[in-house]
């Protein structure tokens, strides 16, 4: 078994992650079908999916149009609800699931694949339900109304982001103009929503989780961060603007939402971040608010590559997003109300929000209660954290192997955690931090400084920081337990 199979494997029976169907799932997987209710007809709408080349879920759908008041954005939604009943066995497998979750080369989804690559997938040239969050934008970017309608569409054309990237320096003649005068709408309406998003002060912070890309038995032959295009961010700003919609329609009809929630970081873990960017040299007296002050920390870091590691610290200061049905508002995006409804297919909260919407739409009886939604939420957001944790353990276990033949060298790596027993710190160009245990630091007493999050010599007085760089040897690797062992140099 290779490396990245046994990495898998070992991650799923730690995390006890359900991977498998059960025989009512598959039972009832038989008698799926697409109903032919009611629908909006926009067939003949140029809608196009834009994903990554390995996609094989395509759960969103864009068109966009300029005119003399703006632009008109529609956001198409795999309707998953349609197909998925509540209480079933195929619900109640995707609720002990809740996401999808991501690794190398291989996912555990959230929906059988019959439904999340085949029923509900818009794949091009294939009718497909769905519902749709239309927007109308001001020449400014502002949504000035909206509506949702179940409808059907049948995608033009699947794109991947580099061929939009690529279609935007080089215009492609054997594309309609219907398509092409689309994009080229989303990218006037993107630039105008990114502005807008600078105006308020939405985070813009980093991403620094690598990607890997595999030689032969499962071994890693490269590792680095992706490269962020615009087109990705003309997708995100789209879905961005249908989950806003999506968030004021629940609100709307129901008196409370399925909220994205982002709260403020705590105060205490911004006096320690506004410590660490002093001691950097950045003046942190003239900030009027934590949100200011932040930023100002993101676009030091982001001026060069070198300082790029820093941005790990700054989320290490935010508190994680979550689900509830509380409307507290998204601290990272600057949105009052933000709900998750663009990705039904692979996150179970989105399913949620389709289905309260649709109920409004059909004039159902909304039989939700907010207590009982509120713990469902709660758990959903339980469940993503272990998906992120599983999709991370299988990372580290792969690269501990990718550095088993590098024993004993040396690599350069900067201080990314303290604690009383030694410095954990990340090897330059591999995105994984490792143990200096203290014993192993320079012959002196190491006392831990909790307030001041530094280990400071007792005689010497040499002081390790977060953010220093220090040489260091790669002294031992053990994939299993996904720990790495370094000593100074």
């Amino acid at each position: 078994m290779d490396n990245l199979t046994n990495s898998i494997d070992q991650v799923v029976e730690e995390n006890s992650l359900p991977h498998e169907w059960s025989k009512e799932v598959l039972a009832e997987l038989k008698d799926l079908g697409v109903k032919n209710n009611k629908r909006d007809d926009l067939r003949k709408i140029p809608f196009v999916t834009i994903d990554g080349k390995d996609a094989k879920d395509f759960d969103d759908a864009v068109f966009c149009e300029a005119n003399k008041d703006g632009f008109v954005l529609q956001v198409a939604i795999a309707d998953v609800a349609e197909i998925v009943e509540p209480s079933s066995s195929i619900d109640k497998e995707a609720l002990s699931r809740g996401t999808s979750i991501y690794f190398p080369k291989r996912v555990i989804p959230m929906l059988p694949e019959e439904i999340s690559n085949n029923l509900c997938s818009l794949i091009p040239n294939e009718d497909r339900n769905v519902l749709v969050c239309k927007m109308n934008f001001t020449q400014e970017g502002e949504i000035n109304s909206y509506d949702f309608s179940e409808s059907i569409i049948n995608s033009h054309k699947r794109f991947t982001y580099n061929e939009v990237e690529f279609l935007k320096q080089n215009k492609d003649t054997n594309l309609s103009a219907d398509i092409l005068n689309s994009i080229n709408a989303l990218e006037k309406l993107t630039k105008q929503l990114l502005k807008n998003r600078s105006k308020r002060y939405a985070l813009e912070i980093e991403s620094s989780e690598p990607t890997l890309s595999f030689g032969n038995e499962g071994n890693i032959s490269e590792i680095f961060i992706p490269k962020r295009l615009f087109t990705h961010q003309m997708i995100e700003e789209a879905m961005i603007s249908a989950n806003i919609c999506a968030a004021k329609f629940i609100k709307k009809h129901l008196g409370f939402g399925v909220y994205r929630i982002h709260e403020e970081p705590e105060h205490l873990k911004l006096e320690n971040l506004k410590k660490f960017f002093s001691l950097k040299g950045l003046s942190t007296k003239s900030f009027s608010s934590p949100l200011e002050m932040i930023n100002s920390f993101i676009k030091h870091v982001n001026k060069d590559d070198k300082n790029k590691i820093m941005n790990v610290l700054i989320l290490q200061s935010l508190k994680r997003a979550c689900y509830s049905t509380k409307e507290i508002g998204h601290f990272g995006l600057q949105l009052k109300e933000y709900s998750h409804f663009t990705s039904p297919i692979r996150r179970y909260p989105d399913l949620i929000s389709h289905r309260l919407i649709k109920n409004v739409l059909n004039k159902k009886q909304l039989d939700s209660n907010q207590d009982d939604l509120e713990m469902t939420l709660n758990d959903l957001s339980d469940l993503e954290q272990r998906a992120e944790r599983s999709s991370r353990q299988v990372i580290q276990r792969l690269i501990c192997h990718h550095l088993e033949g590098s024993i004993g060298k040396e690599f350069s790596s900067i201080v990314v955690g303290i604690t009383e027993f030694g410095l954990f710190c990340e090897i330059e160009n591999h995105f994984i931090s490792g143990l200096v245990h203290v014993s192993d630091l320079s012959r002196d007493r190491y006392i831990f400084d909790k307030e001041a999050n530094i280990l400071k010599g007792k005689r010497t007085g040499r002081t390790f920081r977060i953010g220093q760089k220090i040489n260091i040897q790669l002294a031992n690797v053990i994939p299993e337990e996904r720990k790495i062992v370094l000593v100074p140099k």
